[in-house]
């Protein structure tokens, strides 16, 4: 199916690293993502828990404590060599036409949809001249310009980023990080009760957002993606391979994706209640 409007949240810092690809999930356990999940109570971030986060990151082992997750929901994994607010995006967004590379920004531009990108400055975005770009200072203010620009847009394509959860992982800030990470929580939910039935809203990060993590070394990167429509059914997605399937999903919801060359695999079938 086609959706009318396609939102992306990115978190821009819910990940975990590690050293190689066959090292175990949990291994990561000095990421700070890690600490504040592992001391949120059953009460703390419930719309992250319907979105199956806690799900995605123990694997099952907190299951007595969960709520059945909605939608889709799974892990992307990737490989970065850099620690930048850009880290990801590039792999996220761009995609290949003819004899040069294009990114979903300009694809939904061709396609005669609204583009709208919603972030502090970054380099990547910022040059997306296709798109509407908005700069924000902070977390509240992406989701108010976020419902502002889905009260004015009737289609197209909006990717939102979070500044501050961003802000306080990478300086190993524990306690704001936490902090700003429940507030998100809360406007998420606010957001998923004002989705219309043909809105599809894909939540993830761009990058992992560990002060650990340094630039010119190597980082395995493990990524969340969750995926929520208003007729989704919970289903855990395995194997997603590469982080550019978001730009694919953000594509194919707006039924374009097969007008790129090279076109990424897609999640959408993972909110269909047939198997995939």
């Amino acid at each position: 199916m086609s959706y009318k409007r396609v939102i992306v949240v990115d978190l821009a810092s819910l990940g975990l690293r590690s050293d190689n690809e066959a090292e175990q999930l949990n291994a990561s356990s000095d990421n700070i993502l890690s600490h504040v999940l592992n001391q949120s109570s059953k009460s703390d971030l419930p719309t992250l828990r319907r979105l199956g986060l806690f799900n995605i990151f123990f694997n099952g082992d907190h299951s007595s404590d969960e709520v059945n997750p909605v939608g889709a929901y799974g892990l992307v994994r990737t490989n970065s060599v850099v620690n930048k607010p850009a880290s990801g995006l590039r792999e996220m967004f761009d995609c290949a036409v003819n004899s040069r590379v294009s990114s979903v920004f300009e694809e939904v531009y061709k396609a005669q949809k609204s583009s709208v990108i919603i972030s502090r400055f970054v380099e990547y975005l910022q040059v997306q001249d296709f798109s509407k770009r908005i700069q924000v200072p902070n977390n509240t203010a992406t989701f108010v310009e976020l419902n502002q620009q889905l009260e004015k847009m009737r289609s197209g394509f909006i990717y939102a980023q979070v500044p501050e959860l961003q802000a306080a992982a990478m300086e190993g800030d524990l306690d704001q990080f936490s902090s700003e990470l429940k507030k998100v929580d809360v406007m998420l939910g606010e957001l998923m009760d004002s989705l219309e039935d043909d809105d599809l809203l894909i939540v993830t990060s761009s990058r992992v957002g560990d002060s650990q993590t340094q630039d010119g070394l190597s980082t395995y990167k493990i990524l969340p993606v969750m995926l929520y429509d208003n007729q989704s059914n919970g289903k855990h997605i395995e194997d997603i391979d590469r982080v550019s399937v978001i730009g694919g999903t953000v594509l194919d919801g707006l039924g374009i994706l097969t007008k790129v060359k090279r076109p990424s695999k897609s999640l959408i079938p993972y909110l269909r209640k047939e198997p995939v």
